[in-house]
């Protein structure tokens, strides 16, 4: 649906592989009674589901509230009075009648303005509540900025702030799911992963310039949730894009502009962090362990010997400098590291466990990516260079880059790893 009506309007629409049913009972001429359901932040009214699942569907909405203000630093008790009317919708057409969904407003999926939202009901419990959640975002932003702002912030922050775990009064917002099953008919991991085997992954530039009218594209949605989970995760990057967000700016074309211009020190590294995030992120991401350390300040190597050791629980980690073109690096490593306790400790060595794989890799192995120290503000990401360590490697630079190391294993899996691997680095 396009943005064609007024900002304080804004049309809004979540996609994914769903489809919704007529809500009808067995006979087709007696229709579901409409049950409405009163919450603090969330007054719900549906055709459709027991007044038990639209009881959770509002505590869900509630213990999202409180969680969405600490998240975009509102002073404390900013939303404590704020609420919206809410209708999750079978049949469009009975709140039509009723009155309750105005006359020519069309969606699919979701549509908010500042004090209500529509949703469709999904096919799954949690692709529902999600959509409701999204759309509320969509309603508090309007509410406190004036505006979603562009499409790919608009877009980001409701898929961030509606992606969740639990339900009722123990939901949580703002997480990476654990599993496919988690998050029935969610389907964003699907399409990055086959961006990621078809080397068609954007850069963050070119998500940041996204049109207003994404037109019900849910690849654009998955990388505005990425690219807008980079800008808030790292605390640099944070503190810039909320500042940004409560500025006259949210409500013009200008937005992105003037967040990169916040950013412009930092930009190349928020290029190469997005370029590491985009190849990594699918279920189980723990950005505790997958933050990395980076600077443009890190220092050209001198071509004196490196050793430094890379933790096995953790993910991407860089050795702290930089390579020159023309550089020849001999790279070594050597210890050993427990990757798994399940029945019994897994020790592996720099080759990993051949018998055990994750990501098409053994497991404990140890990866070198070549990571260049700036991205060409194209359309696409050239594929990056992944490399195993089994024994002493020599790598040729060609480009300005750093070196990071992991120690592959599963995403969801590194909590229960201990020690690392030795890496020495010389000329």
């Amino acid at each position: 649906m396009g943005r064609s009506v007024p900002a304080i309007l804004t049309a809004t629409l979540l996609l994914g592989i769903a489809s919704f049913g007529n809500g009808r009972g067995a006979n087709a001429e007696e229709p579901p009674k409409m049950q409405t359901v009163q919450g603090k932040h969330i007054a719900l009214k549906s055709d459709g589901g027991t007044m038990e699942s639209l009881q959770e569907l509002v505590q869900a909405f509630d213990t999202a509230v409180p969680q969405w203000e600490r998240f975009l630093e509102l002073p404390a008790g900013t939303l404590a009075l704020w609420k919206v009317d809410a209708f999750v919708m079978d049949q469009p057409d009975r709140f039509r009648d009723s009155g309750d969904l105005p006359e020519g407003l069309e969606f699919p999926f979701g549509f908010a303005m500042p004090d209500r939202i529509w949703v469709m009901r999904q096919q799954s419990d949690y692709y529902t509540r999600h959509l409701l959640l999204h759309e509320g975002v969509h309603a508090l932003a309007i509410n406190q900025f004036g505006s979603t702002g562009p499409s790919w912030f608009a877009e980001g922050l409701a898929e961030m702030l509606g992606v969740h775990q639990g339900v009722g009064n123990t939901v949580e917002v703002n997480v990476v799911p654990q599993s496919r099953n988690a998050v029935p008919f969610w389907g964003r991991f699907k399409m990055l992963s086959q961006r990621r085997a078809e080397n068609r992954i954007p850069t963050i530039d070119a998500v940041l310039q996204y049109p207003q009218d994404l037109k019900s594209d849910v690849e654009a949605y998955g990388w505005s949730w990425v690219a807008l989970m980079l800008l808030t995760q790292y605390p640099e990057y944070r503190v810039a894009t909320l500042a940004e967000a409560k500025t006259p700016s949210i409500q013009t074309a200008g937005f992105s502009a003037a967040l990169k211009r916040r950013l412009t020190g930092d930009w190349p590294i928020v290029q190469a962090r997005w370029r590491m995030l985009v190849n990594t992120i699918d279920y189980g991401f723990d950005w505790q362990r997958e933050h990395i350390e980076l600077s443009i300040k890190d220092p050209v190597w001198n071509g004196r010997p490196i050793q430094t050791l890379i933790k096995a629980d953790q993910g991407w980690q860089s050795i702290g400098v930089r390579f020159a073109p023309g550089m020849r690096v001999k790279i070594s490593a050597h210890g050993r590291c427990t990757i798994n306790n399940d029945p019994k400790p897994w020790v592996s060595e720099p080759p990993g466990v051949t018998i055990h794989y994750a990501g098409d890799r053994p497991l404990g192995q140890l990866l070198v990516c070549i990571l260049p120290n700036r991205t060409q503000e194209g359309q696409l990401l050239e594929p990056l260079s992944i490399q195993t360590i089994e024994s002493a490697t020599e790598i040729v630079v060609d480009q300005h880059c750093w070196l990071l190391f992991r120690i592959n294993d599963h995403l969801d899996d590194l909590g229960n790893n201990q020690g690392g691997y030795t890496v020495s680095i010389q000329r």
